[in-house]
């Protein structure tokens, strides 16, 4: 894993990261200047999320639901850079990111303190946004490897980076989302607790 990283992987991770902390920030100034638009995008997430039956009857989180549907979206994230030229990957990174800059804005736009919003993000995030970067890192280092494969026909390419790409998965993002989804259901809560 730490040649893979050195040699090509650190790197879409790393622009990952930064293009979704720059478009987070660019969300909060557009939700900000236009105040109805993160209404309209978290009114959706929060659909989305009544809809994906990580909620219990009680309103309470299932770690282990969540845990299945962070792994879904993770592994969407990967699988996308099968498809070869779209880079897919950058969607899912710019729907995430926006999110997060809009549900910021909306925090700010009702008067609340951002340190409430990290409350609530960071017990997990600190796990689920590494999980995040690394999947679409995956993603977008694979498609760019396809996309190579694919015009120059390269062998003996695809089997390493899969390879690569697997341990990633299991040694890195599986316990990270482990932690993300207990943090969320048992700590996140109590955390915010604190603010209420």
């Amino acid at each position: 894993i730490v040649s893979f990283w050195r040699e090509q992987y650190g790197h879409y991770v790393f622009i990952t990261t930064i293009a979704f902390l720059a478009i987070s920030v660019m969300a909060y100034i557009a939700g900000r200047i236009f105040p109805d638009i993160p209404t309209g995008i978290i009114d959706w997430f929060n659909e989305s999320v009544e809809n994906s039956g990580i909620v219990q009857e009680d309103g309470s989180f299932s770690a282990v639901a969540l845990f299945l549907n962070n792994l879904q979206a993770m592994a969407l994230s990967v699988l996308y850079g099968f498809i070869p030229f779209l880079f897919l990957p950058a969607l899912s990174l710019g729907v995430n990111s926006i999110i997060l800059g809009a549900l910021a804005a909306l925090y700010s736009n009702n008067g609340f303190s951002l340190l409430m919003l990290l409350a609530g993000i960071l017990p997990h995030g600190i796990f689920e946004l590494p999980a995040l970067f690394l999947s679409l890192g995956a993603g977008l280092c694979l498609c760019k490897n396809i996309n190579a494969y694919i015009r120059k026909n390269e062998k003996g390419v695809m089997k390493p980076l899969l390879l690569n790409i697997l341990r990633v998965v299991c040694v890195l993002i599986l316990p990270l989302l482990a932690a993300a989804a207990v943090m969320e259901t048992y700590v996140t809560p109590l955390v915010m607790s604190l603010f209420l």
